[in-house]
């Protein structure tokens, strides 16, 4: 589209920046609430990750832009939603030259030395999970918090009756428990220490192994691994978790976000251990996925032949119950359900918000 076309578009006064089409499951609880005519989705990324958001905003209706064609207008948002500041254009931030007003939309908690780096400051308003992440904030940044709780899940308490359905296509065994392996990648991933016992446990669960997002193009040799082994199954591609805690009796995690997600439905959770974690430049040793483990069971790789009897030990997930339950008030605030209808209402009202301070 040229120039002087996107000129004599009515541009929106909301713009969701996605960069990762990762995203669409983070920020369509959102989208249906405001309604499409109040929001543009402006693409960026590597040419893959654009062509997968061009794809699914195109097969599920949404109005797109290319970041580039927005900044050759010289069109500016009133407000920019996005979840991470970590491109520039020329001499200042590319979600600064894309609009007036920026929010931050957490995604997910964990690797703390990422979440909470400078480029917070970026943002005028954060919207966080919870109580603990706005302490942590305003180490980084002087930006305006408001805790929404997790809008990707909403869905998750609304309809309790599809817990325990399994997700189309699946085929999973309904005589058996369904253990949901949501590694992490790089140096934080579990898969090459710890695939050979979690196939070995799909001879009494159904194994599902869903890959971070970003791994099929950072490290396809490592999820080359998981070909050697008959899992139940494995996915690479974009999907939303939501359908597979549903059906999870188990959710198994090492680094990273995830961990969190399974936290905040109340799932039983496991944690693998990957050497050296806390020293790695997306976490540090207050990490909350590193700090996680004072309380959650985890399992290092010389153990990893014990997780059979982990999974099968009922007086482990009796008391984890309670933990868990200490951890949610900690990290989320009580919005189960409608978290996506906070977002909307911060939305609605930054600018009273960002006066408020």
């Amino acid at each position: 589209m040229s120039v002087q076309a996107l000129l004599a578009r009515d541009f929106r006064p909301i713009a969701f920046m996605v960069h990762v089409a990762e995203m669409f499951n983070h920020y369509q609880p959102i989208w249906r609430l405001l309604g499409e005519d109040s929001f543009d989705i402006v693409i960026h990324g590597t040419h893959e990750e654009r062509a997968k958001s061009r794809a699914l905003a195109d097969a599920l209706g949404y109005r797109w832009f290319e970041s580039v064609s927005i900044l050759n207008t010289g069109h500016r948002y009133d407000i920019v939603v996005s979840n991470v500041s970590m491109y520039d254009h020329g001499d200042q931030p590319l979600i600064k030259a894309l609009g007036n007003i920026q929010v931050r939309f957490m995604y997910a908690l964990g690797a703390a030395k990422h979440n909470f780096a400078a480029w917070n400051s970026h943002y005028d308003l954060i919207l966080c999970f919870g109580p603990w992440e706005p302490k942590q904030l305003k180490a980084c940044c002087d930006a305006v918090t408001f805790q929404m709780g997790y809008p990707r899940y909403d869905e998750y308490f609304r309809n309790p009756q599809l817990l325990g359905v399994s997700p189309p296509g699946l085929n999973l065994d309904p005589a058996k428990k369904t253990v949901l392996w949501l590694p992490s990648w790089l140096e934080l991933s579990s898969i090459s220490r710890f695939a050979d016992a979690m196939a070995a446990l799909c001879s009494d669960y159904n194994v599902i192994v869903k890959t971070h997002p970003l791994s099929v193009e950072a490290e396809p040799h490592v999820l080359a691994i998981l070909d050697d082994y008959d899992f139940t199954a494995v996915i690479v591609t974009v999907y939303d978790n939501l359908n597979l805690f549903r059906c999870a009796d188990y959710v198994v995690c090492d680094y990273g976000g995830t961990a969190f997600g399974a936290l905040y439905l109340d799932k039983n959770l496991l944690l693998l251990n990957v050497p050296d974690a806390e020293q790695s430049a997306m976490t540090g040793e207050s990490s909350p996925d590193v700090l996680l483990r004072e309380e959650i069971i985890n399992v290092e790789e010389q153990e990893r032949w014990n997780l059979p009897a982990l999974l099968a030990d009922d007086t482990l997930w009796a008391a984890q119950a309670k933990a868990r339950q200490r951890l949610r008030q900690q990290y989320f605030v009580n919005s189960y359900g409608f978290s996506a209808e906070m977002a909307v209402m911060a939305l609605c009202n930054v600018e009273t918000l960002l006066k408020q301070g």
